[in-house]
């Protein structure tokens, strides 16, 4: 019930658990006071023959100590919660804190130990689950053993034995936690491995989207999603039923422990051992000597997702961090290998390899893809700690350098550099937070991409998440701009520039050519051509150094590096002979004057994407509840049952004090309703039994529906995004989305389990109970209508009109955590690189502090809701009784009446004060609906087509097709017409572009970087619609074409491959899920991919890491062409196929791709490789947004 460690993370919560025990304690003190007074009016007409009008004018003179106490009692409720809220929120911003402080420390092999979305989820709503238990659960916990022992206490001295039995019957409700809390454990961790895990296939699926829609995966993959949501629902309802076992033993002790005590009670009275008044305060204080234990259980239940989560927390606060030395590293030395070995798991990746670079020289490793170069250059770099032999720079063991000065020492440029969502100025200056405006802008030139950013916003240009609103070749060169910037000792390039034009990655080498002298250099290359200069070659060779030497000693030895020079050699002979290497180098242009970059157009569609209500009404609340309300009418007769048992629960629960007045009356010799005293203590029983079982059944019902309904909503979201996807989910945040499917589905379960059925539930009651007094009397029947009306409709109104937009800012603000979390964790390396943690750790704080504000005003209204319902219901409980004294005095009704129908009343809010609650608490979950359906009703850039026409390829064109980012389907009204036709022709990304692409045919589209190459593949493959002109597949306008029949004849290889979790098997058949072992292996010979499966240890069963980052930048990419040997499309397109490749895969790549040709496939790719596009039978270069 206490976790002990949990606890002692957040000493800063204690102070305000503390105070809120306290005001809970106050508030109990000042109820107590209330019924005080009143047992001592009561007692006094029924011990001392007061007359009801004097009982009245008692009650008056009381007036100014009521209030008193009705005050303190409202202020306190008001109190307690906001200190609870404190508590909470110290602990989810030391938590998260620490948990992505332990996360960047362990920097990008952190997927070792936990899965990113595991970590996200762990770090986000994993941190925001302990609110519930710092803010509720630890103060109820010792709120709840005070408050029976100060009733006792106050009791003991008018009414010993019923005091006692009452206490005595309370440590069973802790009992039957115990007893829970030994399946609790298991039952909890499993609920969070299966949201994790839902979570995780998730953010798998929404990441490689593109990729499962272009072999048309994502139906499948879908299927798969909704398998892990039942499996999700079942782990649910299986902790839902421990929950309600408990709930209704708890029940059970509760209300038959009241009824037991009122029962002894009214006994007692009937013998005289007690006293009215002493009677009076058992029936009227009975079950707050059970609540307070209730409210706990109940807390419990909803505190096990936070330990359950904390688990998670703690196995990653565990996590050994690698281990550091003490010696600063200046990194002026020679830097000596020897011996050095690294592994995957069991793959052998690096074997035994020894070498010295000498301080201040240009140093190439080269060798084939998978060879072991990338895993050589992140060891020197200090990305992976775990290599065995010796690595030496300046004498200094690497493992024995402080991870600062290794940072200062060694910057390493990957093939895939991360940036960070914010603006670019943002992102340069992680690698110096001193450069100026000036400085910036000189790296970016060096670097061949300052003139498109002066075009694009300049420093201030939003960069996405990723970088996904630039080229390939753009993110490349702001990642090396932003290295320049950093000005370390040594640099280590991983095929930084594979995306970038030819002319670009000229004058881009010269750059890094310069740095040598100064700056010791390596640089891992495939282009050959581009380090004939270097002062010494590194030949790798399956994991070990092979041969080493200048270019000239190297091809003189005759060995490996002379194969590979030779066959890219041959390959340019090849280009030559057919005449296009000219042209290829033509056509880059390096002033990059043009303004027409998929940076700019990218960040405009995203920003769309990324806020897909932008331009649309709020969404009002009763809106929101009609559409959710729409999925339950398959579940209603579900729901039926449930306000059934709902309604008759909730009153007994309310009759047994309301039978224990009848009782107090019988014992007094004064039956109401004619029922006796015998009578009336077996319906107080009967009640008190009965109300668990009940309870039960109800939310057993109501949680049925819930999660059946959150299942298909998870469904309707997934198809949602499939739809969306690829146009409008470009640059929205990923772990926005992971928040929306995992947290903000999930809060609608209070909708669904805990609000159409509670309102239904008290519109029942308030019926029943209403009837009841106006049997009595229609005056006391009319004031309680008010109450009712007060409590159950105008209050949550006014609350949830306080509350304004507050709850979307929250779960936007959810979102955002989710999204920045997330974001961090993929560019762990760049922070680690740049002694960015602290930055980013104090962003994320700042983040969580901006969250918390909005957060803490929502729960602040919460907290008046609850003080204000209070207080209104002990006023209008006066308000009854006095009211009902005085129709005594004027001899309406009897006061054994009037006293049974006051303490009906009294005992019957329960209903109407959960409805009275909805108006604060229901507005995160509104918003959340809101969220969810904004992205139901978001309307895809280019809508599949199921009505439309089947075809045969017989091949393509673009037909004056213009194409701009700017604008599109939802630019807005008439008005906005002219605006955003004005835009989309400032923007063009391509105008009027006339192509055709003829079956059997090859096609190489060239040109700089960012000049709109991949944007006609995407339009091609129908991802977007252009914006005037049309594609057309067989002579037919492809949206006319049905998506599915259009989808079979295209294959689309993106520049970033995507690879799954899973094994190299299981990515192959993403292409073609019935290929048998003899296809994939064909496809894999095709690919060049042969020798790599031969070399894992597990071959196509061997398991990939997280987005393939076990495998080789070269490795990832001939995965993506073997899913395109497999698919066997008629129509391929292929963006850079060959980027990553040595020149020796490159030549078999092309040659299998060539021989597709040569099969009759039509065949568009993009390269800015003169020896790829060599094979190519036309060439057409993209210049200005125009075809030439």
């Amino acid at each position: 019930m206490f976790e002990k460690r949990l606890f002692s993370l957040v000493p800063q919560a204690t102070p305000y658990i503390m105070a809120s025990v306290l005001f809970k304690w106050i508030a109990l003190m000042a109820n107590i006071t209330v019924m005080w007074v009143l047992a001592r009016i009561l007692g006094g007409i029924v011990t001392d023959g007061l007359s009801a009008a004097l009982a009245v004018d008692a009650l008056a003179q009381a007036a100014l100590p009521l209030a008193a106490a009705i005050i303190v009692r409202a202020a306190s409720i008001y109190l307690a919660q906001r200190a609870g809220d404190k508590a909470a929120f110290e602990a989810v911003r030391r938590v998260r804190s620490l948990v992505y402080d332990k996360l960047t420390a362990l920097g990008p092999s952190y997927t070792e130990t936990v899965p990113t979305a595991e970590a996200v989820q762990t770090s986000v709503e994993g941190a925001t689950q302990l609110q519930v238990y710092f803010g509720g659960y630890l103060p109820q916990l010792f709120f709840a053993g005070l408050a029976p022992i100060t009733l006792f206490v106050l009791l003991v001295g008018q009414a010993g034995f019923p005091a006692a039995l009452l206490l005595a019957c309370v440590p069973v409700i802790p009992v039957s936690i115990m007893m829970v809390m030994r399946n609790a454990k298991k039952i909890g961790a499993e609920y969070w491995g299966s949201y994790v895990d839902l979570g995780g296939m998730f953010l798998e699926a929404v990441q490689g989207l593109t990729t499962l829609k272009v072999y048309q995966a994502d139906r499948s993959w879908h299927e798969r999603i909704n398998a892990e949501s039942e499996r999700f629902r079942a782990a649910t309802m299986r902790l839902l039923v421990m929950q309600l076992r408990s709930i209704c033993v708890m029940d059970l002790v509760v209300y038959m422990g009241a009824a037991l005590g009122i029962i002894v009670t009214a006994l007692q009275l009937a013998t005289g051992k007690i006293g009215f008044e002493a009677a009076f305060l058992i029936v009227f204080l009975s079950q707050e000597f059970f609540l307070p234990m209730r409210r706990l259980g109940s807390l419990f239940h909803t505190a096990m997702n936070g330990m359950a989560a904390s688990r998670r927390m703690f196995g990653i606060l565990d996590t050994p961090e690698p281990e550091r030395g003490d010696v600063e590293l200046d990194g002026r030395g020679d830097v000596e290998l020897a011996g050095v070995s690294y592994a995957y798991g069991d793959r052998t990746v690096l074997d035994s390899a020894s070498a010295t670079i000498a301080h201040g020289s240009l140093v190439a490793l080269v060798g084939e893809s998978g060879g072991g170069k990338s895993t050589l250059a992140g060891i020197i770099a200090g990305r992976k700690g775990a290599y065995r032999g010796s690595v030496r720079i300046g004498g200094v063991e690497l493992r024995d350098a402080t991870a600062a000065s290794l940072m200062r020492a060694v910057t390493l440029v990957p093939i895939n550099g991360y940036l960070f969502a914010g603006t670019l100025r943002d992102s340069l200056l992680l690698a110096q937070p001193s450069a100026t405006d000036t400085e910036l802008l000189r790296a970016l030139d060096r670097t061949r991409v300052a003139a498109f950013v002066q075009a694009n916003g300049g420093l201030d240009m939003v960069i996405n998440e990723g970088g996904t609103n630039l080229s390939g070749g753009q993110r490349q060169r702001v990642c090396m701009a932003r290295a320049l910037l950093h000005d370390s000792p040594i640099y280590v390039f991983d095929e930084a520039t594979s995306n970038v034009d030819a002319a670009s990655e000229a004058a881009i080498g010269e750059v890094i050519a310069s740095l040598a002298g100064g700056h010791t250099v390596i640089v891992v290359a495939h282009r050959l051509s581009t380090i004939v200069d270097a002062d010494q070659i590194l030949v790798l060779e399956r994991g070990r150094i092979a041969e080493h030497g200048t270019h000239g000693e190297l091809l003189a030895a005759a060995g490996a590096y002379a194969r590979m020079w030779n066959s890219q050699k041959q390959l340019s002979a090849y280009a030559y002979a057919e005449g296009d290497a000219e042209d290829a180098g033509a056509v880059e242009a390096v002033d990059g004057s043009a303004a027409c970059a998929d940076g700019l157009n990218g960040t405009s569609s995203s920003s769309a994407a990324a806020a897909p209500d932008s331009g649309r009404a709020r969404r009002s609340a009763p809106s929101i509840m009609w559409r959710m309300m729409g999925l339950v009418r398959p579940l209603a007769g579900w729901l039926v049952l449930a306000v059934a048992l709902g309604s008759i629960g909730m009153l007994t629960a309310a009759f047994v004090p309301a039978f224990g007045a009848l009782g107090l009356m019988a014992a007094l010799g004064r039956n109401a309703l004619g029922l006796g005293l015998i009578a009336a203590c077996a319906a107080c029983a009967a009640c008190g039994i009965a109300r668990g079982p009940l309870h039960y059944g109800e939310q057993l019902c109501n949680h049925y529906i819930a999660f059946r309904l959150l299942a298909h909503i998870r469904d309707l979201v997934f198809g949602a995004l499939r739809q969306l996807a690829p146009a409008k989910l470009e640059g929205r945040g990923k772990g926005e989305l992971v928040s929306l499917v995992t947290s903000d589905i999930e809060l609608l379960e209070v909708f669904y389990a805990h609000t159409i059925s509670p309102i239904a539930i008290a519109l029942v009651c308030t019926v029943v109970f209403e009837g009841f007094l106006l049997a009595v009397s229609p005056e006391l029947a009319g004031i309680a209508l008010v109450a009712y009306a007060v409590l159950g409709v105008l209050l949550p109104l006014t609350s949830a009109k306080a509350c304004g937009t507050t709850g979307r800012q929250s779960r936007e603000g959810a979102g955002k955590l989710g999204a920045f979390v997330l974001d961090s964790l993929r560019g762990a390396g760049e922070t680690i690189q740049f002694a960015g943690g602290t930055d980013r750790s104090r962003a994320l704080g700042k983040l969580t502090e901006q969250v918390g504000a909005v957060d803490a005003r929502l729960k602040r209204r919460q907290a008046v809701s609850e003080a204000v319902a209070d207080a209104l219901i002990l006023v209008a409980n006066l308000v009854m009784l006095g009211r009902a004294l005085q129709l005594v005095a004027a001899g309406t009704i009897d006061f054994a009446a009037a006293f049974v129908a006051v303490f009906t009343f009294v005992s019957s809010f329960g209903s109407v004060m959960a409805v009275s609650r909805l108006g604060a608490s229901l507005q995160e979950t509104l918003a959340s609906g809101a969220r969810v359906l904004d992205l139901l009703d978001e309307q895809p850039q280019c809508a599949e087509v199921a009505d439309g026409q089947n075809v045969e390829f017989a091949g393509a064109a673009a037909e004056h097709v213009s194409f701009s980012y700017v604008g599109g389907v939802d630019a807005g009204g008439a008005g906005a017409t002219e605006q955003v036709a004005n835009d989309t022709a400032a923007s063009l990304i391509l105008d009027d572009v006339t192509c055709t692409f003829a079956p059997g045919t090859m096609t190489c589209i060239m040109g700089r970087s960012g000049s709109g190459k991949s944007t006609l593949l995407k339009l091609l493959m129908c991802f977007w619609d252009p914006a005037a002109g049309t594609i057309t597949v067989s002579g037919v306008d492809a949206r006319h074409i049905n998506t599915a029949s259009l989808r079979s004849h295209e294959a689309y290889m993106t520049q970033d491959t995507h690879l799954f979790c899973g094994t190299v098997r299981e990515n192959l058949l993403v292409a073609h899920a019935s290929a048998t072992d003899a296809e994939l292996l064909d496809a894999c010979r095709s690919a060049s991919l042969t020798a790599l499966i031969d070399r894992l240890p597990q071959g196509l069963d061997t398991p990939v890491a997280e987005l393939g980052d076990s495998l080789s930048g070269g490795e990832r990419q001939r995965i993506g062409l073997a899913r395109i040997f497999l698919n066997d499309a008629p129509f391929i397109l292929l963006d850079e196929p060959t980027s990553a490749l040595d020149a020796l895969n490159e030549a078999a790549v092309m040659q299998a791709v060539d021989e597709l040709k040569r099969r009759g496939k039509t065949i568009v790719l993009v390269s800015h490789r003169a020896s790829t596009c060599a094979f190519a039978d036309f060439s057409l270069s993209v210049e200005h947004g125009r075809l030439s």
